[in-house]
């Protein structure tokens, strides 16, 4: 099988696809009502968001935060039987700064759906710096 042709490969690149056009309720489709989300650090979008809601409030916020400037260049995505990752050269702008730096998020897929999701920024603590401006 072609990695493109995994279900998971093409439920991430789909996640990815809504996400990056702010369309963050399709992006969220594809989340169980469980999910929970981990993101690191010590700012406002730190700690886990459980839930499909809290999920999408963590994206919206995201959205808020930026005021739309940011985006999500989708470098690689791997499968395996029950988890996702991908690799992603990610772009914020925010407040006159700019994060810009790779990131690697971890998908654990139950049922063709995001259970669980873990944010790794390349630097956390100049994500918290950029996060906490």
């Amino acid at each position: 099988m072609n990695m493109n042709d995994h279900p998971h490969v093409q439920l991430m690149q789909k996640v990815y696809a809504a996400f990056g056009s702010g369309d963050v309720q399709t992006a969220g489709s594809y989340w169980t009502s469980d999910a929970v989300h981990h993101y690191p650090g010590n700012n406002p979008l730190s700690g886990e968001h459980k839930g499909l809601d809290e999920s999408i409030a963590f994206a919206n916020k995201i959205w808020e935060l930026t005021e739309g400037k940011l985006r999500m260049d989708v470098v690689e995505i791997g499968a395996s039987h029950g988890h996702a990752f991908a690799l992603l050269q990610t772009h914020y702008e925010r407040k006159g700064q700019v994060l810009d730096m790779p990131f690697i998020n971890v998908a654990r897929i139950e049922d063709g759906k995001i259970a669980e999701f873990w944010t790794y920024p390349n630097d956390v603590y100049a994500t918290d710096a950029f996060w906490n401006l």
